[in-house]
Formats: C-alpha cells, structure tokens, sequence
C-alpha cells in the first residue's frame, strides 16, 4: 500500500491533490489514516506517514480552462502545464474554437476574460527534459540534496566558491519536479530533500583592485511578494517566467502583476523568524522583469514593511478603504479645483499600499464575501452559522478551522469530525451562497495574526475571546497595533466599536467610527454593560450572536465589542473587568465582545475567571510573541511570523487615511518649469492659467481691448437650463483678450496635423493612450515579452517633458542603474525611428533636447503622441478661441476612451504618487471639459451633443456627482422627467459607499439642486 511522509506546511488536500490528482479526495486519506489523524485531520505534524489509497491516475488528460480577468497565456502554461514556455500548445490547441462571443484566438498577446482555452495533455511536453537539465548536461553539471538549514547562498559558497552565483543555481534548478511535485519558485525557500542542479564550475574569480568595493552577497536578496486571490482569485506565473508572450506591437497594461517587497536579509536560515523575513504569500510570484541576469533589483526603500507578507492583507484593506474615501472626495470637488493630496512624506505608505495592497484587495474582497455568503446559506436555511475559530489561506486554498462541528454544504469539503473545511481558490462565489443586499458579515472581529514559514496566512476570530499578548513588549505592542489597523479597514468588521486603554492610540485616525481612545471612567463598566444586554437579547432570541447577526434577528443590529488594554495601564485592573472575563467565559458565542490584554493581568485584582462549565477555572488565550518576531499560540500549535505594525508605520498610515478624510478641494497646480509651448499656458489639466484670464464680469472694453469666453452668453442663460453655477462658469469659461488667444494659438502650431496623425490609420509615429486603459502602439521593433512593463516606463518618461536621468529612472523603478541603461536599449527598439528627424524617438541621453537645458544626460521621448497631451493642447486652445472652442473642447472628449490610466497592473505605478497626480488632473480635465460642453449644448438644445459629453464623463469619473447631475439636466431638458428624478435619487440623494448612510451632499451639489427646484420636484413624485 503506498504511504505518503508529511512535509512541513502540507495539509490532506495537498497531498491528495499531489499524490490522487485531486484535492477533493482528501476525505480518503482521512478515512484510511483516522488512528494516525486523531480528531485533528487539519493539523498535520511533519514526519508522520499517511497509508494512500490506490493511486488514482492525476488528470494529465487534455481539458479546457476559461480565461479570467488578468490571465495571459503564458500563465496559464505555467499554472496548468508547469512551464510558461508552453504556452504556444494552448494557441495551437485553441486557436481553431469559436469562443462565445464569435472571435477565434488569432493572437497569443490578446485573450479574452470568459474565453474557453484548451489545454494539452501535460504529458505531451515531459518526454523532453527541462531545459534546466539539458542546460545541466551540457555544462556537466552536478546535483546536490539539500539539507535542513541549507540556503541558496549557502549551496553556492560551498558548491561554487561564490555565495553570489546562488542565482545560477536557481535558474538550472527552477524546472525540475521535486520528489513531492513542486518546483522551485522563490529562491529563498528550498526544502530537505529537494535535488538541485549545480552548474560547472567557473574559473577563479579576480579579487577587486584596492579600493573597490567587493561583491555583496547581500544584493540580490530575493523580493517578497503579496497574495493574489480574487473572485475567482487570479493565478500568478512561476516567478522566473514571462508574463507576456509574443504578438503585435499593440500593447496593454492590463491586469494583476507581482508586488514588490522589501528583500529579507541574507537568509542564514531558511525559516523566517521575524518581520523582515517574511514568507512569500499564497498565489504571488516574485521578480520583476528580469531582461538580463547580469544585475538584480535593488531594494524598495519606502515600502514598510509592516504591510508585507502577511501584513498585505491589511493593505489590500487600506487600498479598498482609500479608494473609497477618495470616491468620496471627488463627489465633493467642484469645478476647476481637484482633491487635496497627502504631504509628501506620506508617500512611502500610499506607495507602499498600492504595491503591496493593489495585489491583496482581491483577496480581502473573496473572503468578505465568501463568508457573507457562507452565513446567507445557513441562516436562510434556518440553521446556525459556523462557529468560525480561524482562517488558513494557502496559494490553492482556503481553510474555516472551526471551534465545534457544523455541516457545511457542497462546494466545501471536510474532515470527519467536521471541524475544517476546505475550499480550492477560484471557486465562484455564487457556488457558495446567494449574494444577499446587505448581508451582514458573520465575523467581524476576524483578523490576522500571522503566516506559516511555507507562507500561509493566519486570521483568528478575535470575537467571545479573551486573549492575553504576552512576550517581547516590543513585538507585543506591534501585534496589537497591526490587529487594531485591520479592525479599523477590513471591509468585513463595519459596526465594530474598539475602547483602548495605553495601547494602539497611534491608529485611532484610521477609523474613527470603529476605534476610540478611552477618556475616563470604568472602560469596561460600559462594554460589560452592552455585553449583559446583548446577551439578554441572544438567550431572547435562542441564538448565537454571529447566527443572529447573520439572519438579521430582531430590530436591532449585532455590532461586535472589543475592548483593548495594556496591563501597566492604572485603569486596566477593576472589578467590571473581571465580570466582563467571567462573562466572556461562560457565556460564549453570546456577548459579542471581546478583550485583548498586552501583558498579563495575573497579580492585578482580576480575580479566576470561571469556565462556561462552571467546574473550575478558565484561563485567557495566550498570544506569545517572541524577540525574534514570531508568534506563537501554544493552546493550538501555531508557530508563525507574526504580523505587527511599529510606531512610524502606525501613524503613517493613520495619517494617510485621515488626509483622505478631507473634503476640501483645492486648485489644480501650474507646473512651475513649463516655460514655453503650449504648457507655459495652462495648468496641470489644461485649463488656461488663471493669470491669462479675467472675470466674466468684465466688459468687453474694460481691458483696452476686445475679449472672449468660450460661453459668450450671459451666466442667467446657462443656469436657467444647465446644471451649474455661476462659481463653474467663471472657473471654466473665463474671458480672455484677443492677444492671448492669438498667443495660444500661437504656441501650439502643429496640433492639428498632430490630431490628424493620431486618428490616422497609417500614422508612423508612436502612440500612447492614457485616457484609458493604458496602451501604447509602436512601429519599432516588437517586444517578445514585459511588454506591460515597458508601456508603463514609456508612460513615465512621455508624462516628464524635461526627460528622467538614469539615476531618476533606476530610483523610480526601483533597479539598478545598469538594468535602467539595458531596459532604455529595449524600449528605444521598441519605439523605432523617428520619421521627422531620422533619429531614434528615444535618443541617446547625452542628445536629448531636455540635456541641453538640464545639463546632464537624460532618457527623453520626441514626437511619440500622447492622447493626454492632444487632450490638454485642444482643451487651452478652446477655451482661448472664444465661441468657436467647442469644437477644439468636443474633439478632446472623442480622445477619451474609458477612466484614465485604467486596466493598470494593481500593484505597480505607484510612481505616480510621487510629485505630480497626472491621473487626478486628467480625470477632473475630462470632467470639466464634458461640463462646459454639455452646459453649452443645454443652452443651444443640442440635446445629443450634451449627452454625448455627459455620458463621457459619467464613465471617465463614476465618483463624480458633476456628470450625473449633468444627466438629470439633459433628461428633463428630453422631456424624461421620470428618469431625471431616478438620477438624482439614486445616483446622488441616495448614494453611498459600502457603509453607513448617504453622504452628506456638497455645498455646489445642493446649490445645483435648489437652482433647479429638484428637491421639490422629486418629493412631490415621491
């Protein structure tokens, strides 16, 4: 009968899935191996045998798979075949099938989400040896097994002379299937017992000449990387393989791209034992685009690392925060103004957020809603919730460790004591439960608190607990802070109200709704009271707290309680708090709250608490955390780095989103070194800088000479009939002189020819699209892979008009300087030749136009056409030409295809926190201009001139109330009364984010609505 050995960080769908070819047949290794197993199957210890069935053949068979959002093929390959580098089988094997919305594949770079691809047989391409084997051959290379303790640098030192040549070792070994069928993928993890190939031996290395610095081994320490789970959860390439495959010179930045982490220090031990070695996470790859392997990455300065490796699920709960809060924001900007933006010295968090979160997000967003929707199914079915006690996130799965059986439905499958539950990732959420308007979340004091050394994520559902932190008071204080930030973002803990007493203050700005300092008094004199009531209200009711939150029991909703205390604090100690423990003990799953103490309270006059048998006492869940950052949860067998946020990170990020709080907006900002051309005339979103203008008000005499305005009637004409105010007016239609007209035109001679060339279909000049999911089109020679990689780099310097030095670029993209010099080479191919000048659009940087004037070298773009850019020269020239603008103004909006700079790989960009927010001033450009149109088109009836702006901004800004109040407008100018009442209760009175009520209407909102009695009107319908 063939056994199985349980390898550190395997669980029974693991190993079915490796060695049965499925993991839903993990119920038969538990049945067979129950002595062995015990009452705890979830938990498996390292060492122990398993006795397998029969082994069932693995599914090698041909099959299909549908494409999902982010997908190229070369993933896939990599996912289903194991090599990235099969990816032509897929084409071939699909490129004949009709797909559901008539196309056929007829490009490798081009697939389609919902596409239906087939997938040959894996066996097809195992005859050939790897290509790290024959690699291996020809050099006669050797193997060697590693050994407990062993590292990459430690195998090369030994093996090579050379801890630095650890990257050759990797690459040689990537494609070989390890005896438990994983290969390897992270250099800084490697297992007892895998075979690893080393090359030949170089000849001896020459030591450096006095005075130069000598190789570090340090310097190539591998980048960490965040999860990557969606609805389905996306799937990430094998990290040394290219996520984009051959095809035609148009390209996209689209979909899901590894996050960049902060390196962990050279790993003299392979398992992590503090926050700066933290495992990889489920489902992530980690490289950037590795061009040539002569120099590697160079760390991210500003990423924090308390939002790295587990702690990425709290940036993927800042990121959907943020976005929400600034939503927020542009629903009250006004006219001519954009949001206000972070102090610069919050850059590194939001940076470190979009990197790290913008991978995460999707995971946070799949398990909110996969346990809304586990909650849906039992309480419609008149059943209780489970009685969630932990959430184990792997890259293929998703585990519930419960504190009692409960029988969860098909897609989950469990263990025969029914205790864990396990669900593969990509299981759609429909499969789980229906999707229920407003469903409560079940758990909403469920939190992380670490990750395993293999890299799975721990959540523990802090709720009816009573948790002692104990251990290093460093490490403690970083734990505790790290579980107050998650409870003050994760989508899931809304209604959660947090008292904390000499621990955490640093994160009390994040959610002030969620989280409070105590001010004085008894803390826990008022928690316990609310305790005792919702605890009257459950034994009512018959039910448990997260089964009446979940079936909306009762009149009143279920919020959780958590009450936070350091032991050293005067106030810790008092008899409600014992009452408080004791209630907490005996009456579980009944009070909803909880209390977390840093420190032990033992010797503080809290008295024993008493267990809910009432036979004897209980004691607090013990949380320890080590020196050497792990955390360690002896009642459960847990051994994990622990997460934690330090002082500076916690009040970064509190400060961050406290500044995305702030409804005031502000000027849009005039780029000081824009000195000529048409830029010397406008502002960051192309609107004429204010000091070319001059009031409406002014007659037409006044300045000595005869003025002009784009709107050239009256305001009264264009608030009688439009959505605005006189404020909008002025801030938009000012008037100009002639000269200054003639001044703009001046400036910008070759913009129609320029336009012309844009829409062309022969143009031969480059072409990058902004106003949009980001694309670029080239005539230079065709990019075989990172071609994302490189759209965003051509994005960086064509948005810089004074170019980007190779320090400036390195720093940027965070690589080293030569890297920088041999991706400028691919890129400058890749633009080809300049048919103006017959030079290179990307000239040698010591002949850039931009050298001159800077003095040094520079990387700059010429004559590549940016739609950004033809958008901003046809705004200014409009608004300069007087009547006749709008046709210049009507041209811009034809430009815009979508929200600018959307499709974007979440995790990358964030270059565009830095400095100027190119992104926000185009999305307010597109909105004012649509604006202007649309309130000249009202006054003309121009009815579908009017619409066909509006419904250009409403999709360029979807936060923005300025377009929908534009639509209202329009529709009752169409005689559709009915629908502009719809709009302005559904899309503006009544809107709201994910929580709470409607939020307050802006002052220019309100003034837009009473201008035109719409308030009154939408009553009287009502």
């Amino acid at each position: 009968m063939p056994t199985h050995t349980v390898k550190r960080g395997e669980s029974l769908w693991s190993i079915a899935e490796q060695r049965l070819g499925s993991g839903t047949r993990f119920g038969e290794i538990a049945a067979r191996n129950a002595d062995v197993l015990g009452d705890k199957p979830g938990f498996l210890t390292p060492g122990t045998v398993l006795v397998l069935p029969k082994e069932a053949a693995t599914a090698d068979a041909a099959h299909t798979v549908t494409v999902e959002r982010g997908d190229t093929l070369s993933q896939i390959a990599q996912q289903q075949l194991g090599a990235a580098s099969r990816y032509p089988e897929i084409f071939e094997a699909s490129k004949d099938t009709r797909q559901a919305d008539g196309a056929r594949l007829t490009d490798p770079d081009l697939i389609q989400p919902g596409w239906s691809l087939t997938v040959p047989s894996a066996a097809e391409g195992e005859s050939r040896a790897p290509e790290s084997h024959r690699w291996a051959d020809d050099a006669r290379a050797d193997t060697v097994t590693v050994q407990p303790g062993d590292t990459l640098s430690d195998i090369a030192q030994e093996q090579l002379g050379d801890a630095n040549r650890y990257p050759e070792i990797f690459a040689a070994s990537t494609n070989t299937r390890q005896a438990d069928s994983e290969r390897m993928r992270d250099p800084d993890l490697i297992r007892p017992g895998w075979i690893l190939s080393i090359p030949a031996p170089q000849e001896p290395a020459i030591p450096p000449a006095p005075g130069e610095p000598a190789p570090s081994p340090e310097r190539h320490g591998p980048l960490r990387s965040a999860p990557e789970h969606g609805d389905p959860p996306p799937s990430s390439p094998s990290a040394q393989e290219p996520n984009d495959v051959a095809g035609s010179t148009v390209t996209a930045a689209e979909g899901p791209t590894p996050a960049t982490q902060p390196p962990t220090r050279p790993a003299e031990n392979p398992t992590a034992t503090s926050r700066s070695a933290r495992p990889s996470t489920p489902g992530a790859s980690i490289e950037e685009p590795s061009v040539t392997d002569q120099q590697g990455d160079v760390p991210t300065p500003w990423i924090l690392a308390g939002l790295s490796g587990a702690g990425a699920l709290l940036a993927g709960s800042m990121l959907l925060s943020l976005r929400r809060r600034r939503a927020a924001q542009f629903r009250a900007r006004r006219p001519g103004r954009t949001i206000a933006t972070p102090e610069p010295a919050l850059a590194p968090v939001e940076k470190s957020i979009i990197a790290v979160g913008g991978i995460s997000a999707p995971t946070v967003d799949y398990v909110d809603g996969l346990l809304r929707r586990l909650a849906a199914v039992h309480t419609r079915a008149g059943g209780a919730v489970p009685p969630l006690a932990a959430v184990e996130l792997t890259a293929s799965t998703i585990h519930l460790h419960l504190a009692a059986p409960a029988a969860l439905a098909a897609p989950w499958q469990g263990t025969p004591d029914q205790l864990h539950w396990t669900l593969p990732n990509g299981t759609l959420l429909d499969k789980v439960g229906p999707a229920v308007p407003d469903q409560p979340a079940p758990y909403p004091l469920l939190v992380t608190i670490g990750a395993s050394d293999t890299g799975e994520f721990w959540l523990l559902n802090l709720e009816d607990l009573d948790v002692s932190i104990t251990g290093d008071p460093d490490f403690s204080r970083d734990l505790a802070r790290y579980l107050l930030a998650e409870i003050a973002c994760n989508p899931w803990s809304h209604g959660v109200r947090v008292d904390m007493i000499g621990v955490g203050i640093e994160v009390a700005g994040m959610n002030p709704d969620r989280l409070r300092v105590h001010a004085g008094g008894d803390p826990a004199a008022d928690v316990l009271a609310e305790a005792v009531a919702t605890l009257d209200r459950a034994h009512d009711l018959g039910d448990d707290v997260p089964t009446a939150r979940a079936a909306q029991a009762g009149a009143d909703a279920w919020p959780a309680r958590l009450l936070i205390l350091d032991s050293a604090a005067q106030t810790a100690a008092t008899p409600a708090l014992t009452q408080l423990l004791d209630l907490i003990h005996t009456h579980a799953g009944r009070t909803a709250t909880s209390v977390v103490v840093c420190g032990d309270l033992t010797g503080t006059g809290t008295g024993t608490r008493t267990g809910s048998d009432g036979a004897g006492p209980a004691t607090p869940m013990e949380i320890t955390v080590t020196a050497d950052g792990r955390v360690v949860l002896p009642g459960v067998g847990l051994d994990l780095v622990a997460v934690g946020l330090t002082h500076d990170e916690a009040q970064g990020c509190a400060a961050l989103l406290a500044q995305s709080e702030d409804p005031n907006d502000i000027p849009i900002p005039t780029s000081a070194d824009a000195a000529e051309g048409w830029r010397s005339w406008t502002n960051d979103a192309g609107a004429l800088r204010q000091e070319h203008t001059m009031p409406r008000s002014v007659d037409e005499q006044s300045p000595g000479e005869p003025v002009t305005t784009v709107l050239d009637q009256d305001d009264e004409e264009y608030l009688r009939g439009g959505a605005t105010t006189r404020e909008d007016l002025q801030a938009l239609a000012p008037k100009v002189t002639n000269q200054v007209s003639d001044s703009v035109l001046a400036a910008d001679p070759t913009l129609d020819a320029d336009l012309a060339a844009w829409w062309s279909n022969d143009c031969r000049l480059p072409r990058l699209t902004l106003l949009g999911p980001v694309s670029a089109r080239t005539r230079g020679t065709p990019l075989t892979k990172r071609k994302s990689y490189f759209t965003e780099m051509l994005t960086y310097l064509a948005t810089r008009p004074h170019g980007a030095t190779p320090g400036e670029l390195a720093d940027t993209f965070n690589i080293t300087q030569a890297k920088a010099r041999d991706y400028i080479r691919i890129l400058r191919d890749w633009l080809g030749v300049n048919p103006r000048s017959g030079d290179k659009h990307l000239p040698d940087a010591r002949k850039a136009p931009a050298a001159l004037a800077r003095g040094v070298g520079v990387y700059q773009v010429v004559d590549v056409l940016v739609d950004a850019d033809l958008f901003r020269r046809l705004r200014v020239r409009g608004e300069a030409r007087g009547p006749e603008g709008i046709e210049d103004l009507d041209a811009a909006l034809r430009l815009v295809q979508g929200q600018p700079f959307s499709s974007l790989k979440e995790d990358r960009w964030y270059w565009l926190v830095d400095g100027d927010r190119i992104d926000q001033h185009l999305l307010c450009a597109i909105v004012d201009v649509a604006h202007l149109v649309t309130t000249h088109s009202l006054h003309s009836n121009e009815l579908r001139r009017a619409r066909l702006a509006a419904e250009t901004a409403a999709l360029a800004a979807p936060d923005e109330d300025i377009p929908r109040l534009d639509l209202a407008a329009i529709a009752d100018a169409e005689g559709h009364h009915a629908e502009a009442r719809r709009i302005l209760r559904e899309d503006v009175l009544n809107r709201s984010d994910i929580e709470g009520a409607p939020l307050d209407l802006s002052d220019r909102t309100m003034e837009v609505i009473a201008g035109r009695n719409w308030l009154e009107r939408t009553s009287h319908a009502s």
